[in-house]
């Protein structure tokens, strides 16, 4: 798989999660909650985007390989 696709399962399911942990305890009532929740998911989100990429290497080096010349 590539990295984009490993990074759009892993929020899909890391979004699941969140909003099913958020429905057992009790989902936001106000606008307030509902921006710290949605700011906690956007941090974690970010940081998996981060872990995954790190882990799977950069998908910029698949696509310019480099080239070693030599002289």
């Amino acid at each position: 798989m590539k990295t984009n696709q490993i990074v759009i399962v892993a929020v899909v399911i890391i979004t699941g999660v969140f909003f099913g942990i958020l429905s057992m305890f009790r989902l936001p009532q106000s606008m307030m909650e509902w921006i710290i929740s949605d700011a906690i998911l956007g941090i974690i989100l970010f940081l998996s985007y981060l872990m995954i990429t790190l882990i799977r290497g950069s998908s910029m080096k698949e696509l310019y390989p480099s080239k070693k010349t030599t002289v």
